[in-house]
């Protein structure tokens, strides 16, 4: 696809969006020194972005060739990508398979414990407030999607956590927990932002390390997972 990158629409925590001179699309440009954690911590190396992008390019696709649609279309450049101009809803869905992060130090849990069935969590996309977490009766009450909407990112968020989970065990990988965010195209609710190490934690299932850099440089745990998974999808 032939497109002219044009202004900048927005800058998030992990990359930048730019118009285009076709008003259908946008340019998602992926940052080497990508804010994690809800911004808490920056992981930072040369090449990072262009890992990340290619990382999240075959997992849309994934998604894509399950029948959960998405708002990538194709990438662009080493570290960015073409995506439908979507408006954004402003809540994370945070679906949890282990213990760790915000909800183990809220819930007092143990750490890499495997939980006896999913859990999705809501937060409210607010920089200001740190996006707080929220149930879906404030979501209703802010006016921040519909009921259907609702449903909707709940069916899909479950239905992308058995892709991965799915993708990600042949490999011997752990997908303990992950963020999606969705918008609207056309009146049509699509999974947009990124799936990637920005948003996700994908363990080594061996050790239960988490794939950026708690095992050996963030580089080499970053080329290792697009290695797999070019490997595994053939991507």
């Amino acid at each position: 696809m032939q497109l002219q990158k044009l202004n900048l629409i927005s800058e998030g925590k992990t990359k930048r969006l730019w118009s285009t001179d076709d008003p259908r699309f946008a340019i998602a440009e992926f940052y080497d020194d990508g804010l994690m954690y809800h911004g808490k911590r920056k992981l930072y190396f040369d090449g990072k972005g262009a890992l990340t992008n290619s990382i999240n390019a075959i997992l849309m696709q994934v998604l894509e060739d399950n029948n959960i649609p998405t708002a990538f279309v194709e990438k662009y450049s080493d570290n960015s990508i073409v995506v439908k101009l979507a408006e954004m809803l402003p809540i994370e869905v945070v679906v949890r398979n282990y213990s760790a992060g915000s909800m183990q130090e809220r819930l007092g849990l143990e750490y890499h414990k495997k939980l006896k069935s999913p859990v999705l969590e809501f937060c409210y996309k607010n920089d200001d407030l740190g996006d707080p977490v929220i149930n879906e009766y404030h979501a209703y009450a802010m006016e921040l999607c519909t009921q259907e909407e609702m449903s909707s990112m709940c069916y899909n968020a479950m239905r992308i956590n058995k892709v991965l989970s799915d993708l990600m065990k042949e490999a011997d990988v752990i997908v303990a927990d992950f963020k999606a965010e969705f918008g609207r195209v056309n009146n049509r609710l699509l999974v947009a932002d990124e799936i990637s190490p920005n948003v996700a934690r994908f363990w080594d299932k061996s050790t239960l390390r988490r794939m950026d850099n708690e095992g050996k440089t963030p580089e080499t745990e970053y080329r290792r997972l697009l290695e797999i998974l070019q490997k595994l999808t053939g991507y």
